[in-house]
């Protein structure tokens, strides 16, 4: 099985890779200055479902933010229950150190 941090790793370069695609495909009508192709990449984007085609990939973003949080989150969790239990056994050493230095 993989590691958490290696899933995170892969998780934001998905976030990266799909975030400048999203960019790119929104951008696209930047480099038509023309009216005609301007109306030729309508018609394109009406043909081949660009819109759907990009929601699509805007959902699967959130997704992948959503897992992302999740795994964050998760690994935050176990270091706080580790930092409790280290608290925790602080305080029973510390409590141990008074009971045997009052008896002796």
């Amino acid at each position: 099985m993989r590691r958490r941090s290696e899933v995170l790793r892969d998780l934001r370069e998905l976030r990266i890779d799909m975030t400048r695609f999203n960019d790119e495909l929104s951008n696209i009508t930047k480099f038509f200055g023309d009216w005609h192709l301007a109306r030729v990449y309508g018609a394109v984007a009406a043909r081949f479902h660009l819109a759907d085609w990009h929601r699509a990939v805007s959902d699967k973003l959130r997704t992948l933010d959503e897992l992302h949080q999740i795994l964050k989150s998760d690994q935050a969790n176990r270091w706080m229950m580790v930092l409790e239990v280290t608290i925790v056994l602080l305080f029973i050493i510390d409590l141990a150190i008074l009971f045997l230095g009052v008896r002796s």
